[in-house]
């Protein structure tokens, strides 16, 4: 467990932290007091530790002292990570430097610590590399959620250590689920977010990845080599995790699901539900045609906003950032900045006014379309070009859409007079 030492220590262990680092090399003495540990702490609120938080623990046994290379450290310009996020201005670095885990247990984190079984080589290599890229001049790098972040420089130093042997094990074995699958199985208990992301993620989530690949998420580094075995530089054969110490477990945070939650029947439900709610407004205009229709016109001006901003958001993602994993989404079929029309025209339709077009008409014809647009994509699942994970978003709309459009009442779209 990582201790708190006194100021002395720790500036004296800087001082050759540097000198060792301006030499290039580190005495192979002092290699062997060094203890190599990764810690693994589960997720948090705040979003982007959702999927938890990796790095790598370096303890001294002469001088009793713990640094922690970490690649999570981030900073951005304003009070804003989201903003800024969008606004492609967050940077990240790699930081070499105390760890307080009390921070981490304050927030209630999980947290276990897996000590590595490493011959001197391997720490030869890890230490020379962390020294070297937390250096000013080397510490930034272009962070991608899958390809380059806090788990994978984790993976890759460990990787290095050992001589590329982990990739060379998991570089082609295929990987248990999918990105998209793997996100959400970590934000199944918020489900708008989970839903929001699942709408957001693009088709190239959905591709098959290796166990390399998984280690994007630091549980599945630690899955992956709890049981690993190498072959050191002597060609002696070495279990590299040779123990795990729990640190802590969260007592009020949802656990992070072994596999993702099939959801889409939970949101065809709600889907449904809807379309039943709708379909009886518009029968009951027979009986009370104003109510029902300022209830149609309201209902249709809220999904309107809620389909024209989501599909705002997804058009900025994908012409505007350089994500790329929004990329190549067909949800853009039937999810688009031009729906947010629909928005005014509900209003003139629970108002009943005509503002130079029919409203009922140009409602009708436009959820028409949606509905079409999205049966269109369940469709195109079929082909391997087109496929993408979004039965969720499929089935929680297009019942909607069917609902309000002229295929199931056209005679009801026509003007009709108050009773």
């Amino acid at each position: 467990m990582l201790r708190k030492y006194n100021t002395v220590v720790f500036f004296f262990f800087i001082f050759a932290l540097v000198i060792s680092s301006a030499y290039g090399q580190t005495d192979p003495q002092e290699l062997d007091d060094y203890i190599f540990k990764l810690a693994v702490f589960g997720p948090s609120e705040d979003i982007f530790v959702w999927w938890g938080h990796a790095a790598l623990i370096v303890e001294d046994t002469r001088w009793n002292y713990s640094r922690a290379f970490d690649w999570g450290i981030f900073y951005y310009p304003s009070d804003n990570f989201l903003k800024d996020f969008i606004k492609e201005q967050v940077r990240y670095r790699v930081t070499a430097g105390y760890f307080n885990i009390r921070e981490y247990t304050d927030e209630d984190r999980d947290i276990t610590i897996y000590t590595l079984d490493l011959d001197r080589a391997a720490k030869e290599r890890m230490i020379s590399y962390a020294q070297n890229i937390v250096l000013p001049e080397n510490c930034y790098y272009d962070y991608h959620e899958f390809r380059d972040n806090c788990a994978t420089g984790v993976r890759d130093i460990i990787d290095l250590g050992i001589q590329g042997q982990l990739k060379a094990s998991f570089g082609d074995a295929p990987g248990r689920f999918t990105k998209r699958e793997h996100v959400l199985r970590f934000s199944w208990s918020r489900p708008f977010s989970n839903w929001f992301l699942g709408f957001l993620m693009g088709q190239d989530l959905d591709r098959q990845i290796t166990q390399w690949d998984e280690m994007f998420l630091p549980v599945e580094i630690a899955r992956n080599i709890a049981d690993f075995t190498y072959t050191d530089d002597s060609g002696d054969s070495r279990k590299l995790v040779s123990s795990a110490q729990i640190i802590n477990s969260s007592k009020n945070r949802p656990p992070v699901l072994n596999a993702p939650l099939v959801t889409w029947p939970f949101f065809l439900a709600a889907g449904l539900m809807a379309a039943a709610v709708i379909f009886l407004i518009r029968a009951g205009q027979a009986k009370n045609i104003r109510l029902c229709r300022e209830l149609l016109g309201l209902i249709q001006a809220l999904l309107g906003l809620f389909l024209g901003l989501s599909g705002s958001v997804l058009v900025f993602g994908l012409f505007f950032m350089s994500n790329d994993y929004i990329q190549q989404n067909i949800n853009i079929l039937f999810f688009n900045p031009f729906l947010l029309i629909i928005a005014p025209l509900g209003i003139l339709s629970a108002t009943k006014k005509s503002f130079y077009v029919n409203p009922d008409k140009l409602l009708g014809i436009l959820w028409t379309y949606v509905s079409f647009a999205g049966s269109l994509t369940v469709l195109a699942r079929a082909l391997p070009f087109f496929y993408q994970q979004n039965q969720s978003v499929q089935a929680l709309i297009i019942p909607v859409a069917f609902a309000l459009s002229e295929i199931p009442f056209p005679r009801l779209l026509q003007p009709q007079k108050d009773a």
